[in-house]
């Protein structure tokens, strides 16, 4: 018999500060966009004015100033879609977690910088104080950590976003609620596709990577899960989870 409590309490401990990482990202990526990008489209519009003066100096300041700004924005949405896609390229390892612990774990940055740096709340609600799954929690978490993601990108100023955690008969289901723009109906369809044309940016002009959703949903799916929306244009979108809560069979590994 071998003792791996120590090595266990380190992997907790390690998927932790994951989770708090990716959430810290995920609220200044979209608390930096707006300033960012208000700081490129000033000085791209300064650069035009100035253009017939014939001042290069300060033709390339302005140029400085705006590569810099845009650079500073695409790195932190670059730096979160890297690692989510990493990530997925990793094989699935599995165990019993508390889902309500780990939901809490990453949400809990939200309350905290949230109320200083985002424009909208974002609340976590659960049915129990326990409620057990059998999932690999980091890939779990970085799911639940893209819906987040791309519900702020969505979700004007003053909005909400709610994320609900329930055990309905045999399974459990998560949800990712906003009250933002919604999806138009045309791109509803292929939202889950690679690369779809439903892509789009943000509201305050974030990138996408066109990939997050398609891996969504294989990675709900390694977990014998499904995933499915509802979405009305002006009033919001739900994104539904749903995983049993016992597998029957062994899950197969992919690549996504």
């Amino acid at each position: 018999m071998e003792d791996i409590s120590a090595a266990r309490r380190y992997n907790d401990h390690l998927k932790r500060f994951s989770n708090k990482k990716n959430s810290v990202l995920n609220i200044l990526a979209h608390d930096l966009a707006g300033p960012l990008g208000m700081i490129q489209n000033l000085s791209g519009l300064l650069a035009d004015q100035l253009k017939d003066h014939q001042d290069e100096d300060t033709q390339h300041v302005l140029q400085l100033i705006e590569r810099i700004s845009k650079q500073g924005s695409d790195m932190l949405r670059e730096f979160m879609n890297q690692e989510f896609l990493e990530s997925s390229h990793t094989n699935l390892v599995t165990r019993r977690v508390n889902l309500v612990e780990k939901m809490r774990e990453a949400m809990i940055e939200y309350e905290i910088l949230g109320v200083e740096l985002l424009p909208l709340a974002v609340n976590f609600v659960s049915s129990a104080d326990e409620i057990f799954l059998e999932i690999d929690d980091l890939k779990f978490m970085q799911v639940i950590t893209n819906l987040i993601s791309n519900a702020l990108k969505f979700t004007p100023d003053g909005g909400s976003i709610t994320v609900s955690l329930e055990e309905v008969g045999d399974a459990v289901l998560v949800k990712v609620a906003d009250t933002g723009i919604g999806i138009p109906e045309r791109l509803q369809e292929n939202l889950f596709d690679k690369f779809t044309p439903a892509r789009r940016p943000g509201l305050k002009g974030e990138t996408t990577v066109g990939l997050g959703l398609s891996i969504v949903k294989t990675i709900v799916e390694w977990h014998r899960g499904e995933i499915w929306f509802e979405s009305t244009e002006g009033k919001g979108t739900t994104f539904f989870i749903r995983i049993p809560k016992k597998h029957t069979g062994k899950p197969t590994q992919h690549r996504a």
